[in-house]
């Protein structure tokens, strides 16, 4: 049977989805903090830069928590009308942290 709001149910599930993604993000800034623990010693301005980009990520996901799916919908249209090469060199740089995430979920799971 079908629903009598096709485009509630949408946003219930991107929602939803929205959550999923938040949480997610907050564990790649974990790692992210982490992997600039380890620098730290060695190579400490460059850990400061990798703290950084993890806090970077915390605010985004606070951000992605707070405000609505169609408000980040409109928010990604007008990033990339004004900025493409912005868009596209983050979601380059989201899909190398979120393999390098999972690289390492794989490799402490051993």
């Amino acid at each position: 049977m079908p629903s009598a709001d096709p485009i509630a149910e949408w946003e219930q599930v991107a929602q939803q989805q929205k959550q999923t993604g938040a949480d997610q993000i907050d564990q790649m800034a974990k790692a992210v903090h982490g992997a600039a623990d380890h620098l730290a010693n060695e190579m400490p301005e460059t850990a400061e830069l990798v703290h950084a980009a993890a806090s970077q990520l915390e605010r985004g996901a606070g951000a992605l928590r707070e405000r609505g799916v169609r408000d980040l919908m409109a928010g990604f249209n007008e990033l990339g009308r004004k900025d493409p090469l912005t868009l596209l060199g983050g979601a380059m740089l989201a899909g190398f942290a979120v393999s390098r995430f999972f690289k390492s979920s794989t490799d402490s799971s051993r």
